[in-house]
Parts: C-alpha cells; structure tokens; sequence
C-alpha cells in the first residue's frame, strides 16, 4: 500500500550535497568591514601593490577638499569614483600613487571658526589670532576627514598628504610664483570680482548663495560723465549734463562699481529729458524714452560700435 503522505523536509536534506564552509550566512558589514580594512592594513596591501606591481607609475593627484567640515554625500562620491580608478589600476599591474590633500586657505574655514565665536570675541579678533584658530580648525577637520575616507574603504597614503597650510607646500608656491613672475606671467591690472562687505574679502563665484526668496529689483542708473574724448566729444560736444544710463538687476553691486561695459558691435545714441542728455544704446532708446515719460525725446547723435575706440576712448564718468 503507498504512502501519500509528504516526507518531512530533514528527509531531503541530506540529499542535497554542499561544501562545508566557514563563509557566514549574511553579511554583518558593521563588524566585517572594519576587519577587512585591518585586514588591509596589517599586510600593507596598498603600499605593497604599490611596490610590487610591474606595470608603469600612475599617480592620481587629488583634487583636495575643504578642511572645513564633515563629511557628506559630495565627499563620497568623490573619493569613491577616484577609489575605484586606483583600483582599476592596481588590477591591471600599475603601480598607483594617490597624492591625498587637503585645502586650509580659504573664507570657507575662517567662517567655520568665526561661527563658533560669540559676538565679543569676534569683535577682540586680530588677523593673527583668526589665523592661529583656522589652522588649529583645520587639522582637527583633516583628522576627522581621514578617519572617515579610511572607513569608506578609500585606499591612499594617508601618512604622507599635503595641506597647503604646510610651509613646505607654501614655500614651494612662493617658488613657481616667483618663477612666473621671472617669465613675465604675473602684472596687475583690472578684473570684476565678487566682493563680500561682511566678510571684507573677494569670493569665488562658487561661493555666492543668495537667500531663500530673496529678490532684487531692476534699476536704472545715470552716470554723470565727467571727461570726453576727442571722438566723442565731436558728436556729443560738452560733457555738462550728459549721463552714461545703465540697467543692472543687482542694485547692490552699484556702491561697488568701477565701471560701465559697452558692446563695440552695437550703436549708441541720445536720449534727452529737459537739460539731462543719456548715452543709451540705440536699440534699447525706445524702451528707455518710455520709462522716462513723454518729455523724453531721441536725439540725431550717434557713436558708432564698429568705431568704439576711436569715439568712445577717453570718456570718464563720476561714481
């Protein structure tokens, strides 16, 4: 007579034939992964790859991070992504060299530092001591930073990085400075820069956050000319009541502001509004003289673009 009964399942079991093995079940990464890495460590597998390997020299200079903080998404995406290169690297028979670094100069840390000073001590601050309190600032920040590349698993010599705040990294910027300087590289001359009032330093355009909802209004501003070139001085005659009008929506660059730019391909004319007379481009007189109101009127004069140089050099105008 048959069974129909299904077989207990400890009567498959030894059916089935498996290595025996020691490899856990499940991953357990919070105790595993710091294993792995001592692992690493302890035998040195970086330094001695490194070392060993026939392949060329492949060095990875690292593009260094702020020593301004901890660590978020942007730093492990970084450092992954160079990780794995190194890696890659490292398999084909390179010998890799990751240069790691780190970035002390800068308004980012200062402000760090300033953050954590109360209002007195800020105000006692001088140059020196805010300087002493950044360094100190960094390299507590580079430590942290490295502890937590080191746990991400990121491969690199971590006993031999640079800091720019090192002398012998600032000495040999004083070098190539000088070096440039020799061959004619550096001069002074003018450029627009961002400029912060509270922080009384230039920023990099990076560094500019406008606040959440802020809204700048558009404005027109008439230069007062004070000077006229020989050029312009033949198609506009005196520079007494003549303006050079601007549109700018940043109002509040205008305590700032050094100068007015003016396109060489385009054509500038007049605009008069009773004894005030703005230089204006000829395409934009129309939207102009209606901002103005009906006693605005156009006038004949024209400075021609293709000609800037020559009609337009030596004009000066009052901040």
């Amino acid at each position: 007579m048959r069974d129909d009964r299904p077989a207990p399942e400890e009567a498959y079991k030894g059916t089935i034939h498996l290595p025996q093995t020691d490899f856990p079940m499940r991953a357990n990464a919070v105790e595993r992964e710091p294993q792995i890495q001592q692992f690493w460590r302890d035998r040195r597998v970086y330094e001695q790859l490194g070392e060993s390997n026939p392949g060329p020299v492949f060095v990875l200079h690292d593009g260094p991070p702020y020593a301004n903080g901890q660590l978020h998404v942007g730093h492990a995406l970084n450092k992954i992504l160079k990780d794995i290169i190194n890696r890659y690297r490292l398999l084909r028979g390179d010998r890799v060299r990751y240069v790691l670094g780190w970035d002390c100069h800068g308004l980012p840390i200062e402000l760090k530092v300033l953050q954590t000073l109360s209002r007195e001590e800020r105000e006692k601050l001088t140059p020196l001591a805010l300087r002493q309190k950044a360094q100190s600032f960094a390299l507590d920040t580079i430590a942290e930073q490295a502890a937590g590349f080191q746990r991400w698993g990121v491969w690199g010599d971590y006993e031999n990085p640079y800091y720019t705040l090192k002398p012998e990294y600032e000495a040999a910027q004083i070098g190539v400075f000088g070096e440039m300087a020799l061959k004619g590289f550096i001069y002074r001359g003018l450029k627009p820069v961002y400029w912060s009032p509270s922080s009384q330093t230039a920023l990099a355009e990076a560094e500019l956050e406008y606040p959440e909802g802020h809204v700048s209004p558009s404005i027109y501003v008439a230069f007062p000319v004070a000077t006229l070139g020989e050029g312009a001085q033949a198609v506009l005659g005196s520079p007494a009541n003549l303006y050079a009008a601007i549109w700018t929506t940043t109002p509040w660059t205008i305590p700032a502001n050094l100068g007015i730019a003016a396109n060489p391909d385009l054509t500038y004319t007049l605009i008069r509004d009773g004894d005030r007379r703005c230089i204006v481009a000829a395409d934009l007189a129309a939207a102009l003289q209606s901002r103005m109101g009906e006693g605005a009127d156009r006038g004949a004069e024209r400075l021609r673009g293709k000609s800037w140089r020559g009609q337009c050099a030596g004009i000066r105008w009052r901040r």
